[in-house]
């Protein structure tokens, strides 16, 4: 149940994350053609791009952690033992977990530090902590679905045989 809930949810995020690189696509084909046949790009488009594919890439890392896709190399896991490469794979789930937990408070903290000072983008003067609170939804939910990984893991379920081969 715990599962489906979290793959709704990545999923959910993920398609939030593909509106805004689709808006940013568009912007940037709107702006590279007024700069080319009117000499008039969208002011700030360069901007708008960072701020939405920062918040558009943290909205994909949950689905990928749900999905168990995130790139591995099994060079030598394919010697241990099943057992081994579980508490490998369950290691390293914590692992990120721990680390997304890290960027949700360091991420956390720099927004507020910038609403506090009024930071801005420099052409369009957007405030900073808006997209840095963007990307904390994301952040939270990839610690919770890599514990979740990590948990599977360790009860011996999930995609994965403990060889790393994929199951059908």
């Amino acid at each position: 149940m715990t599962g489906i809930v979290l793959k709704r949810a990545a999923m959910a995020l993920a398609m939030v994350g593909g509106v805004l690189l689709l808006t940013a696509i568009g912007m940037s084909l709107v702006s590279m053609i007024g700069r080319r046949l009117f000499s008039a790009p969208i002011t700030g488009d360069i901007e708008l791009l960072q701020m939405l594919v920062a918040v558009a890439v943290v909205c994909f890392l949950p689905l990928c952690e749900v999905n168990d896709r995130h790139i591995r190399v099994d060079i030598v896991a394919t010697l241990f033992p099943a057992g081994l490469n579980r508490a490998l794979l369950a290691i390293s789930h914590l692992m990120l977990a721990l680390v997304s937990a890290l960027l949700v408070w360091r991420t956390a903290l720099l927004a507020v530090d910038s609403l506090d000072y009024g930071a801005q983008s420099v052409q369009l003067g957007i405030p900073q902590w808006i997209p840095q609170v963007a990307m904390l939804p994301g952040l939270a939910l990839l610690g919770v679905c890599a514990l979740h990984q990590s948990v599977l893991r360790l009860i011996g379920g999930g995609r994965e045989a403990a060889t790393g081969g994929e199951s059908p």
